[in-house]
């Protein structure tokens, strides 16, 4: 019976994808993405975008914020992004570990600026597109394994 194909194609149905968690994914994959890539840059170019942060804080009040967080925020913001990116990734291949390093690294990224910035105001806009994501995500828990 194990040759059958009829439990083969079950099997195979089963662990289809649904289409809103490769929407999730794929966006995850854009997002964490693009921020892993720009944290990581500025992380290695630090000392000619403090002075380009400065400048910006004249027509974007507020971003010279990150300017007092210092050079190995934007290292800890690569290393969360990359998991989150690593998170999505798994999950993208159905696999439940996944959601976990996805969630683990979300949470940290919204208290990140909050640990690293003094005064920094908590993102209560981040973190609720944050929950948004992670109850989406936490519904396919039961197709992956």
């Amino acid at each position: 019976m194990m040759n059958d194909p009829g439990i083969n194609q079950n099997q195979q149905k089963n662990r289809t994808r649904p289409a809103l968690l490769s929407v999730l994914c794929v966006l995850t994959f854009i997002g964490s993405g693009i921020s892993s890539i720009s944290f990581l840059m500025v992380y290695f170019s630090y000392q000619e975008v403090i002075p380009m942060i400065h400048e910006l804080s004249e027509v974007f009040p507020g971003v010279e914020l990150f300017a007092k967080a210092g050079k190995n925020f934007f290292l800890t913001g690569f290393i969360l992004y990359f998991l989150s990116l690593f998170g999505s990734s798994m999950m993208w291949q159905l696999r439940k570990p996944g959601f976990h390093f996805y969630t683990a690294a979300q949470v940290m990224i919204v208290l990140l600026p909050v640990v690293y910035i003094k005064g920094f105001p908590f993102p209560f806009l981040e973190a609720s597109v944050t929950a948004i994501f992670i109850l989406l995500y936490s519904k396919f828990l039961k197709i992956m394994k």
